[in-house]
């Protein structure tokens, strides 16, 4: 699924009108929760049609390395991106590419 930039422009200010809005009628630590969710979609909206491995789209972040050692092999990896919380959070810091490091520079020191 790809959509043009004019469809990501139009629901990004659509989001942001909902945050207005939103910001107006409920307590302030909601609306923040719902801006913190709103700028996670519109995050996401980069990614779609981004280029696509066997089991979805390479997240932000992610070398090309990384999605094609670990990534496309991962239970995790969805055609939005990368469902983990940790990768969303902070790119490269999953377990399996932390495994994936840690076992490269063994063989690496070995050589």
């Amino acid at each position: 699924m790809s959509l043009s930039t004019e469809e990501k422009g139009l629901i990004a200010e659509a989001l942001q009108l909902y945050i207005q809005v939103a910001s107006q009628q409920v307590p302030p630590q909601h609306a923040q929760q719902i801006a913190t969710i709103a700028k996670g979609i519109i995050r996401k909206l980069d990614t779609l049609g981004a280029a696509k491995g066997p089991g979805g789209n390479k997240p932000n972040g992610i070398t090309d390395e990384w999605f094609k050692n670990v990534c496309e092999t991962c239970d995790k990896l969805t055609a939005a991106g990368c469902s983990d919380k940790v990768t969303e959070k902070y790119p490269g810091k999953c377990d399996p590419i932390l495994k994936y490091e840690r076992e490269k520079s063994l063989t690496a020191k070995k050589e």
